[in-house]
């Protein structure tokens, strides 16, 4: 029996989702959910830990019977309140992402993967075990009845997602070819507590997570502010090789990729380059052609623009220098970083940290503020710079993913369920992203919004379902919003 106090004849016995214990003579089935802590070590590093949430007893499992389920009457069963407000608001202003799938999907299929898209989107990251409970708690039930994301099926269908990937990439192969064709492409990490995952591997943020990883890159449309695509590659595969997983995948026709540094590769740039597409990333420090377009540097006060976007403003000067072919190297001065920067120094000096010295100050001076960029694009720096300043979208799409969503870390083993655990986020993304241009000019965030509605529920009155708990504040907001709250619903 090793180290289980129950046998193993007995745990094979036992449904998908569930935890088995011995009381007395007789062996029960619980409920199960995990979740993953980042639990603090002796040394002061953390590493992620699954831990199991027992639930209620669901039966009892015998070798001759196997599971035995207890006899629940129908009005134990029936739920009696439902969380309405903010999965009917989202329903509404999400039209666009289901008409989006079922153009492919179809029927059933479309359906239930909107569902588990919505359900996430509504109450983030969900483990299969309890995917089931959360839709029979919420409006989708009504809206969509007779899904199944039971265990067995959900866990199917990340299967097909990953297995059957033909549909899934004309699915994304449809949403790059009718985006904006302004492209931001960078990669993710999860943290991965499995130990049998093939994509789980120890990389470059081994240190900060103590725990393998898998790296999610995704494709985001930085003018329409939604992803596109997305793919778990292996954790130890930097993002300079992973672009080329995606171009065999995709075709990027006329596109301007807006990258990161890691994506500064000759190969990269040359993928970057097919079917009239143009490449905008960082220069890379000790490179020859950093190290000459450094050494020219010097800005000419009377070229300059001014940045002003989301809050933030500054006057920009740049100076440009050619490179080989389409190749185009400019400089970036942003006086308001610059300033900010140069005080951050300051106060490392004032406080005597090491390092940070009134010699260092004179020499780091030429660096503050500056962005030096690569490009083949033909567009004005001004537009250049703005382009390049847009990739900022994908960065807040991540900390929406990583935060909200709570996609965070997995404890997944097979390579294909994880692929289509990846696609049904990059879905409730899509959600998040109709969500977000729905409320563009009405001064509220998606969060507040939500937060709000959530409080509205259904409730099952003598075989009516009616709204409740709708307080002065979600009145006036769903007014304002035009969310209709009748009184009898169903």
């Amino acid at each position: 029996m090793g180290q289980y106090s129950v046998p193993k004849e007995i745990r094979d016995l036992r449904p998908p989702g569930t935890m088995v214990k011995k009381q007395g003579n007789k062996y029960y089935a619980y409920q199960r959910s995990s979740t993953k802590v980042k639990v603090a070590q002796e040394d002061g590093t953390y590493k992620w830990k699954t831990l199991d949430k027992m639930g209620p007893c669901l039966g009892s499992i015998t070798l001759e019977n196997g599971f035995i389920p207890n006899a629940v009457s129908e009005s134990e069963e029936a739920i009696t309140v439902l969380d309405y407000g903010n999965y009917a608001f989202s329903k509404i202003h999400s039209s666009e992402v289901f008409q989006e799938l079922d153009l492919l999907f179809r029927g059933k299929m479309a359906i239930k993967i909107y569902v588990a898209a919505l359900i996430t989107f509504n109450e983030g990251f969900t483990y299969m075990t309890d995917m089931s409970r959360k839709y029979s708690e919420s409006a989708a039930c009504m809206f969509y009845p007779g899904v199944s994301l039971e265990y067995e099926s959900l866990a199917n269908l990340y299967e097909y997602l990953g297995r059957h990937g033909k549909v899934v990439d004309q699915f994304e192969q449809r949403a790059i070819n009718t985006s904006s064709h302004v492209v931001g492409i960078d990669g993710h990490v999860i943290a991965c507590a499995s130990e049998k995952n093939d994509l789980s591997e120890f990389g470059y943020k081994h240190s900060k997570l103590n725990a393998p990883q898998m790296n999610w890159i995704c494709v985001h449309d930085l003018v329409k502010d939604k992803p596109l695509a997305s793919q778990f590659i292996n954790g130890s595969m930097p993002d300079k090789s992973s672009l080329k997983q995606l171009f065999n995948r995709f075709v990027f026709a006329n596109t301007h990729f807006y990258v990161d540094r890691g994506f500064n590769t000759d190969d990269d740039k040359r993928l970057m380059s097919l079917e009239g597409s143009t490449y905008t990333v960082p220069m890379i420090s000790g490179r020859n052609d950093y190290s000459d377009v450094y050494g020219k540097l010097k800005f000419d006060k009377r070229r300059w623009f001014i940045y002003d976007k989301n809050g933030y403003s500054s006057i920009i000067y740049y100076s440009e220098y050619p490179g080989e072919g389409k190749v185009r190297y400019i400089a970036f001065k942003d006086t308001t970083r610059e300033s900010a920067e140069r005080k951050m120094y300051c106060e490392k000096i004032k406080r005597g940290i090491k390092g940070y010295t009134e010699a260092g100050l004179n020499a780091a001076e030429k660096d503050f503020g500056l962005f030096l960029l690569e490009t083949t694009e033909q567009s004005m720096a001004e537009e250049v710079f703005n382009g390049y300043k847009s990739r900022w979208g994908i960065e807040t799409y991540y900390n929406y993913v990583d935060n909200v969503i709570d996609f965070n870390a997995l404890y997944q083993q097979d390579y294909c369920k994880t692929q289509g655990i990846g696609f049904i986020v990059q879905i409730a993304g899509c959600i998040f992203s109709e969500m977000k241009k729905s409320l563009i000019n009405q001064n509220e965030t998606v969060r507040y919004v939500m937060d709000e509605f959530r409080g509205i529920k259904s409730v099952n009155e003598k075989g009516r379902w009616t709204l409740h708990n709708i307080t002065k504040s979600r009145r006036s907001l769903a007014e304002k919003l035009q969310f209709q709250t009748g009184k009898v619903l169903w």
